[in-house]
């Protein structure tokens, strides 16, 4: 008799739900889109309440047309952005709306807290601090927002107010705060010293006091969501993490040499390793914020997706779109056969691909996007490709500051919606020359959600062995040498683009902003 349980994945589009059978079936989905509100530059924030509502909602749609019944759950399993910030009243009520991790408006305060000179800051390898980050956020919000910040009695992440949502429990989960608050298990907590000296000591009375494990039992779901939803009251629901964490154990990359790359709107690449090391351009590593014992290694890159989104909303001529639609072809399908037309390296394109700033290795807010080497000749295909690319590019620089910090890397294990396209996997192949590795399921980060779920229900005693028996591989993709070749100069001249035009592009943020 199969045993189900949920896989909530709270992205920064959707909130979605799957139900997945201890073999790591998915049965069925639901999904409920969020909208992002940008009132400035840099800025993002979403709305607490619509979160409310789209939860209610991907979890009705998960078994509106499914053979599952809701009182079959026995555990729920659940992820969410990080750095998403939410400020509670006394009460449980949204002070604001949520800032969201892609929000970049505490540029100053990451530097000013780079400037304290704290041994926490080894996490960042002493240098640059993400404007992304937890403390930036609340210090942000501290020095522009006072009162909201005087009002809050519950200060956490997205993640936490989905337990909180679902359970009633008030809990910070071990991922996000390891890898965004600057906690270590290990030394005992939260680095006192670092929140005092940037003018946050007054905050842990807003923090939760207790932090839950992955796959650890938070509470039960509240008779409240029950009505809601359908699932049994009481039934377990597991701690998670930050989704794209989640997604690692949603592709088992939980063995060191393997990277987890997630893709989606953004892209983050996150890898285990038995050894502490800490380097300039790399965040970590991170003690037990997947695995207790084992450390992190992480990077990302802000936009991505979110870029061939964008020029597909913004840039496509109505003959292309009616090609598609004549042919039944989704457009991207259309565009990866113009793109794969192209020679590797687009006819000496590069693009930068910093459309929201860097977040490694550079850790540069005030960095942007970057087009280089237009002419004439230069064809839809060619930018598309072009972007593909720079993407990869970036994500090449990293692996070179990870395995100069001593993490190297034989294998990327990948998931999320770039890997629809087989044009866009070859490119991460030839591009990274490591083999490209991809799962069944590539619903990733719910899977890994539900994972956590079925060994809080006691389907499975612990991560690593849910994991070995939930995921299946799909294919492997074997770079092409010559191409490889190719693209070190491309990766190169990527690298120079960003370091000729970082001051310039400071100052024009900076212009902006006066």
């Amino acid at each position: 008799m199969e045993r189900y349980v949920l896989g909530i994945d709270a992205g920064t589009e959707s909130i979605r739900t799957g139900i997945y059978n201890e073999k790591g079936d998915c049965i069925s989905f639901g999904c409920s889109e969020n909208t992002n509100i940008h009132q400035h530059p840099g800025w993002c924030e979403q709305s607490v309440q619509q979160w409310t509502d789209s939860m209610v909602e991907s979890i009705r749609l998960a078994f509106k047309d499914s053979p599952v019944r809701p009182e079959q759950i026995e555990g729920v399993g659940i992820d969410g952005t990080s750095c998403t910030v939410v400020h509670l009243d006394s009460e449980g009520k949204p002070l604001r709306d949520a800032i969201m991790w892609m929000d970049i408006r505490a540029a100053k305060e990451a530097d000013d807290i780079a400037a304290c000179g704290d041994g926490a800051l080894k996490y960042v390898g002493h240098g640059k601090v993400s404007a992304e980050w937890f403390p930036c956020k609340n210090l942000w919000v501290k020095r522009h927002e006072p009162e909201i910040y005087a009002q809050a009695s519950m200060i956490f992440e997205h993640t936490d107010w989905i337990a909180y949502w679902l359970t009633g429990e008030v809990t910070a989960n071990i991922c996000t705060v390891s890898i965004r608050w600057f906690y270590n298990q290990k030394e005992g907590g939260f680095p006192v010293s670092l929140y005092e000296k940037i003018g946050l000591g007054d905050i842990f009375d807003k923090l939760p006091k207790r932090v839950v494990n992955l796959g650890e039992v938070i509470g039960g779901v509240s008779a409240k969501v029950a009505a809601l939803t359908g699932l049994r009251e009481g039934i377990p629901v597991a701690g998670g993490g930050a989704d794209a964490y989640m997604g690692v154990i949603g592709v088992n990359a939980l063995k060191p040499g393997k990277l987890a790359l997630i893709t989606g709107s953004s892209q983050l690449h996150i890898g285990m390793t038995e050894t502490e090391l800490h380097a300039p351009g790399i965040f970590g590593t991170f003690p037990s914020a997947i695995v207790p014992g084992m450390e992190v290694v992480e990077a990302g890159q802000i936009s991505t997706g979110s870029i061939i989104k964008w020029f597909v909303t913004n840039f496509l001529n109505a003959d292309l779109k009616k090609e598609a639609e004549e042919r039944g072809i989704h457009i991207y399908r259309l565009l990866d056969e113009k793109a794969a037309k192209v020679p590797p390296g687009s006819e000496g394109l590069v693009v930068l691909e910093h459309w929201q700033g860097n977040r490694t290795p550079w850790v540069d807010a005030n960095s942007r996007g970057v087009i280089r080497g237009l002419t004439l000749k230069h064809t839809t295909g060619h930018l598309f490709r072009a972007i593909m690319e720079g993407v990869v590019y970036g994500t090449a620089i990293i692996l070179k500051r990870m395995e100069e910090g001593g993490v190297y890397i034989d294998e990327i294990i990948t998931c999320g919606g770039a890997t629809k396209s087989d044009l866009w996997m070859q490119i991460h192949a030839d591009v990274t020359g490591k083999r490209i590795t991809i799962p069944v399921e590539q619903q990733a980060v719910s899977l890994g959600s539900a994972i956590a779920a079925t060994v809080a229900a006691g389907i499975h005693p612990d991560l690593g062995n849910a994991a070995e028996k939930m995921v299946r591989i799909k294919k492997v993709i074997e770079p092409i040498a010559e191409n490889h070749e190719l693209y070190k100069e491309y990766v190169r001249q990527y690298e120079s683009t960003y370091e000729h035009l970082k001051e310039d592009s400071k100052r024009l943020v900076q212009t902006l902003e006066s």
